[in-house]
């Protein structure tokens, strides 16, 4: 081999240098991308007072935390013990309804799957995870409802979908916020009731 004839190939090594200086930038935007995807706990924590006394806000937003994450949950989505249910600091919630993303130097606003996503979330490594997401995800594809909505379903999320900011958000960040809370709400609206009759089931 004497020669490079793939143009691609040779654009990139004529413009090596700028392509990976421009490409490192990608760190930096994930980590402006995780700092505000954080800031929406305080919209989701005013989300949940202005939906019910009984709705509370779960974060999982540790700086070691891979998956950060802001849920609604209720009191009895919580794992169960002897003595009854056990919410708290130190105990996840076994079903919750919000907001994800991967936090890695891929996270941006605007590409799935490397954008935050919204909906139904399960612990499916706790005790009963794995059956409690095969239940939830049956129940709403019997409803139609991931249909109706234009959902994905996972066994970590059965109902979810990738939000994307849309437009020149970095000059205003608002309107994007309000997307991701509105989404929320409306996956609450949606789905709150149908995790609460699985549940009882």
């Amino acid at each position: 081999m004497n020669r490079i004839d793939d143009p691609r190939a040779v654009f990139y090594l004529r413009n090596q240098p700028l392509i990976e200086e421009w490409a490192a930038l990608g760190e930096s935007v994930a980590d402006l991308a995780h700092a505000f995807l954080c800031s929406c706990a305080d919209g989701i924590a005013d989300l949940a007072s202005e939906l019910s006394p009984e709705v509370d806000v779960y974060k999982f937003l540790e700086q070691d935390e891979d998956w950060p994450k802001i849920l609604l949950v209720l009191p009895g989505w919580f794992p169960s013990s002897q003595a009854g249910l056990v919410p708290g600091v130190d105990v996840a919630p076994r079903v919750g309804v919000g907001l994800e993303w991967n936090k890695s130097r891929r996270l941006n606003f605007t590409t799935s799957p490397a954008c935050a996503f919204t909906g139904v979330w399960v612990d499916i490594d706790i005790a009963g995870g794995k059956e409690l997401s095969r239940k939830l995800r049956a129940a709403f594809g019997e409803a139609g409802v991931l249909k109706q909505h234009k959902l994905t379903s996972s066994a970590w999320w059965p109902a979810y979908r990738y939000e994307t900011a849309t437009g020149d958000y970095w000059n205003d960040l608002t309107p994007y916020r309000e997307q991701l809370i509105q989404s929320v709400r409306s996956h609450w609206m949606e789905f709150a009731p149908r995790i609460r009759d699985v549940l009882a089931g």
